[in-house]
């Protein structure tokens, strides 16, 4: 017989255990081997979303299970007198029409007293997390889709520039011919200027990423490509560089385009320079022979012709000066492909010509 004491000590003690269970914002339920509702702590009502007076029994419970769950719930159950632990994942549908995610831990445990084998369960609202792991999920699918589907390039490197992932269409590219046989290449041998890519490592040591960066890259049979880059780095929890990721927009045809769209407005004021002063030359050719046809005093006839010669001189130079620059563009054009140099010489020479207008014939 325990002494008076004694009883008080326990009744103490199971009144404190009683406050904690309330508290808790798991629900705990009690079993026993048959299955009849013993215990059920308030938590309940926040999780079920009914009054805790309504759920006297297992079945009650049930109810609330999602209907794609229920058969595989009452198995889990019915499986803990074996198993003697176990846990799952399902769903429960509120009142409210609120679809929630539980967390259910259920373990056999034996009682000296009267109240032999019971099961015990915990269940925690686990809503929240499985959202979250179904947005990383979609997250995970739609990254996926337009990594494979994009057609520029897009990759993941190890630290040490090591391919660990890339799409088919950076493979190419890089002038390998399938995605497998690019991964385990590395990255910085694709680098025209090996001293690029530690750059831009340093500019995304110092802001996490770097966002279109025009880059010169070669191909594995030697080709210049220009490309703009745009990459980041990936940190573990301790926030050490795991891998590099980017994607590679090539964009050599574009640059060629606009060099070359350049190089056909200059082309197109050359000319119209050009025929400026060729009507020049035109224009003292015909004084030249009105003057021969009109003129009876020979002194005055040479000085006209004289004359006239000064203004095609004048015109030929600057005629010379053009050709000149088109001749550099044509010598340079093997060793500066999209003829920069040339551009700027001819535009150089245009505006420097265009603030001394043709001289006027004396005539």
């Amino acid at each position: 017989m325990a002494t008076l004491a004694e009883r008080a000590q326990f009744a103490e003690i199971k009144e404190r255990l009683r406050s904690i269970l309330h508290a808790m914002s798991e629900v705990i339920l009690s079993l026993s081997r048959e299955g009849e509702l013993r215990y059920i702590t308030p938590a309940a009502e926040a999780l079920l979303g009914v009054p805790l007076r309504s759920i006297s029994s297992l079945h009650d419970l049930f109810a609330r299970v999602h209907p794609e769950d229920l058969q595989a719930v009452r198995q889990y159950y019915a499986s803990l007198q074996e198993s003697e632990f176990d846990e799952m994942e399902y769903r429960i549908i509120t009142p409210s029409g609120q679809t929630k995610w539980v967390h259910d831990e259920g373990h056999t445990a034996y009682c000296p007293d009267q109240m032999g084998q019971r099961i015990d369960h915990v269940l925690r609202d686990v809503t929240a997390r499985r959202q979250a792991m179904d947005a990383l999920a979609s997250s995970e699918a739609r990254y996926r889709d337009f990594f494979h589907s994009t057609h520029d390039m897009a990759y993941s490197v190890r630290p040490d520039g090591v391919f660990l992932d890339i799409n088919e269409a950076g493979a190419r590219m890089l002038g390998f011919c399938s995605r497998d046989e690019a991964l385990g290449a590395n990255i910085r041998d694709f680098y025209e200027d090996p001293a690029e890519r530690e750059r831009i490592l340093a500019e995304i040591q110092a802001h996490g990423a770097v966002h279109g960066r025009h880059v010169r890259m070669k191909t594995r049979d030697g080709r210049i490509i220009e490309v703009d880059l745009t990459a980041r780095a990936k940190r573990n929890p301790q926030g050490v560089i795991v891998s590099y990721e980017g994607i590679i927009t090539n964009i050599t045809e574009l640059l060629e385009n606009q060099r070359n769209q350049v190089l056909r407005q200059a082309a197109g004021s050359v000319c119209h320079y050009l025929n400026t002063h060729l009507m020049q030359i035109l224009a003292a050719k015909d004084g030249i022979l009105e003057e021969i046809e009109s003129s009876a005093d020979p002194a005055a006839l040479r000085q006209a012709i004289r004359a006239y010669c000064q203004d095609l001189e004048a015109a030929c130079a600057k005629i010379t000066a053009v050709t000149r620059a088109f001749n550099s563009a044509f010598l340079t054009y093997k060793e500066e492909p999209y003829l920069d140099h040339a551009i700027i010489a001819i535009f150089d020479s245009l505006k420097s010509e265009a603030a001394c207008p043709p001289p006027k014939s004396s005539a």
